[in-house]
């Protein structure tokens, strides 16, 4: 079976996955993507017949250029190449690659569904897919740490507050300023995951990743679908979409 490469390129970190045709062999998260690492990673394991590049930034033609040396094909993500949903987006071009990622991640692994994907991460994405795969829409809110800077900064007496790694339960009210910040930002978050499943279709899934992915679904009152490697998925089956073509 044929070796495939994926990478991710988020704000903070790339995560980088090996795949034999649908099976996951490896992953790997680095801080900073270079031509040596992604060469590092793949070199042991042999030829990999192609490439797919996805990043939330405009960078990353280095990298491409320098992934084509180690691999037979390598390609970029953006709407316009072929895909296996239809993305009924206004703009599609300014539409984060990741998103698209993310939205065929969920749609391959919850097919004939309507869904809602949320990723979780240093924004918040919410975006709709419905079950004969079409992207519908979807918005876009600051994530947990950016929601609690932005209270700090705007505002004259508000403290700069960490979020924890680990949620508070058992209570959605705070108890003093820097919990009541924390706890606005979670119930915020988790506010809007629920009026907007509440406003799709019945028996909408929720699909979540991101880094918070885990620890908001906790504390959500109704089923939630975490998959940490949504987006790479999403990238793999995109690949495999386009090497069938």
């Amino acid at each position: 079976m044929s070796l495939y490469l994926t990478i991710d390129q988020g704000n903070s970190a790339a995560k980088m996955a090996l795949w034999r045709d649908e099976e996951m062999v490896e992953m790997r998260i680095e801080a900073h993507l270079t031509a040596d690492v992604v060469a590092n990673f793949i070199i042991p394991h042999g030829t990999v017949a192609a490439a797919i590049y996805c990043s939330v930034a405009s960078r990353g033609t280095e990298i491409v250029a320098g992934i084509a040396n180690m691999v037979r094909r390598v390609v970029r993500l953006t709407s316009d190449m072929p895909l296996p949903i239809d993305i009924e987006y206004g703009t599609p071009g300014s539409l984060g690659a990741d998103r698209i990622a993310a939205a065929v991640g969920a749609w391959a692994t919850l097919p004939g569904c309507h869904l809602l994907v949320v990723d979780a991460g240093t924004a918040v994405t919410y975006d709709a897919v419905t079950p004969d795969g079409r992207f519908v829409g979807g918005n876009i809110a600051p994530g947990m740490n950016m929601r609690l800077e932005a209270l700090h900064r705007f505002t004259a007496r508000l403290p700069r507050v960490e979020v924890p790694r680990e949620l508070p339960t058992g209570r959605f009210l705070g108890h003093d300023t820097a919990s009541a910040m924390i706890l606005g930002a979670v119930y915020g978050i988790l506010g809007s995951i629920s009026y907007y499943k509440n406003h799709m279709p019945e028996g909408t899934r929720v699909v979540m990743t991101g880094g918070w992915a885990g620890e908001l679904s906790r504390l959500c009152d109704f089923d939630v679908t975490v998959d940490p490697h949504l987006v790479s998925k999403g990238l793999n089956r995109i690949l495999l979409y386009n090497e069938t073509l």
